[in-house]
């Protein structure tokens, strides 16, 4: 029965992009869209690693880096359109990110 939900985060993370692609708001701008894609890609690419693959610590802290650079970009290009929502997903998300590369750094010593 685990494997059920092992797979069923997938799908549904597949659905959602597919919904972002296709049902994206008109005041969403594209360069935004893509950067959403972009982030949500390297988030999945590091619960496909957790999930199926025993990452070095190495690798986590790389893709949690990436993650935070992403999140950083997203949030210069809200800026930049102002796009109130992007500003406060981008400021939350490079929070949490930046917590979970301490907890990570952390548990490392």
């Amino acid at each position: 029965m685990s494997g059920i939900y092992k797979y069923a985060k997938y799908i549904l993370l597949l659905i959602s992009i597919i919904n972002l692609i296709n049902f994206s708001p008109d005041y969403l701008e594209p360069i935004l869209l893509y950067e959403y894609l972009i982030f949500v890609g390297f988030c999945s690419l590091l619960g496909i690693l957790h999930d199926f693959f025993k990452p070095s610590k190495k690798t986590n802290i790389l893709l949690l880096v990436f993650i935070i650079i992403s999140s950083l970009v997203l949030l210069i290009t809200s800026i930049f359109y102002k796009s109130t929502p992007s500003i406060i997903f981008s400021i939350v998300m490079f929070i949490a990110i930046n917590y979970a590369l301490f907890l990570e750094i952390k548990q490392k010593e």
